[in-house]
């Protein structure tokens, strides 16, 4: 997938839900995609959350990566909720931050979708 495909991908993304948070995930071993499935199916199982875009992207450091999330959710979250949801150390979630611009976030979190590292799936 190209650089336009990816952007292209984004737009799409950023109408089909009405993504309202957003943040990422680090921990202390990669993320890998049945870890990311089991996740991301925990916190849309609550009935705070409707649905969830999660999309793994390198790190610099090749030992690492990290996960972002976009949430649609009329319930303002925060890591602590977050943490509580999925099961996972509130230290390694980031602030979870409205969404002002569903394109510019979705574009930004598709931005290395089709590479041979990445993984991304949604959840509802």
């Amino acid at each position: 997938m190209n650089y336009t495909s990816r952007m292209k991908y984004g737009t799409s993304l950023a109408n089909m839900f009405d993504w309202t948070q957003t943040t990422y995930l680090r921990g202390e071993y990669k993320f890998n995609n049945s870890y990311v499935d089991r996740l991301c199916n925990k916190i849309v199982s609550s009935p705070l959350i409707y649905s969830v875009f999660a999309s793994i992207e390198k790190d610099r450091n090749e030992e690492h990566n990290h996960l972002h999330l976009l949430f649609s959710s009329k319930h303002k979250l925060n890591r602590y909720k977050l943490s509580k949801l999925s099961g996972f150390n509130s230290l390694g979630i980031g602030n979870v931050d409205n969404i002002k611009n569903k394109t510019g976030v979705s574009k930004y979190v598709a931005k290395h979708i089709g590479r041979d590292f990445s993984y991304h799936n949604l959840y509802i």
